[in-house]
């Protein structure tokens, strides 16, 4: 048997790992103020509207829906935010418990960075778990910097979400 990580376990620790950031900031507000160029956002906040965008837009994407514009999103206030990123969960926990999904059909769609892509479902939603972990592994780094330290470990190993 190959070990493998499933999308459910790789889902719970994406949430995981969200929750714990929007609790943090939650209680230090002032670091939705700090500078933060990631994706050329102009602060934390703005990065945060980034990452819950992305889900939303591709839990839209891989449900069939009309994918909304970056535009029709709120860009804050922060419980806005987890509000998206609280559907976007329950999108992609809808999808994977649906046996009929054919999660090797190759779409194509439209990036707002790169162009026109084309991809199978399975990837677009590995893409779309991992993307948050990334950014807040960058946001880590800045909040440690500007004297925020988190007090949490985003590592896998550390999560309660898998076994």
């Amino acid at each position: 048997m190959t070990p493998a990580l499933s999308f459910e376990e790789l889902l719970a620790w994406s949430d995981e790992s969200t929750q714990r950031w929007f609790q943090f900031l939650a209680e230090n507000p002032a670091v939705l103020d700090l500078p933060c160029g990631v994706y050329g956002t102009s602060n934390v906040l703005g990065l945060v509207s980034h990452i819950v965008v992305v889900e939303m837009r591709h839990g839209q994407r891989l449900s069939g829906e009309t994918v909304s514009t970056y535009e029709q999103f709120p860009e804050g206030p922060l419980e806005a935010l987890l509000d998206l990123h609280t559907e976007a969960i329950a999108r992609f926990s809808k999808l994977l418990a649906d046996p009929t999904q054919d999660w090797a059909a190759e779409m194509e769609f439209m990036s707002l960075t790169a162009g026109t892509l084309r991809s199978s479902r399975r990837k677009l939603l590995a893409h779309s778990l991992l993307h948050a972990v990334r950014h807040w592994a960058q946001l880590s780094t800045l909040t440690r910097a500007a004297g925020f330290p988190t007090g949490f470990a985003g590592d896998l190993l550390l999560s309660s979400a898998l076994q």
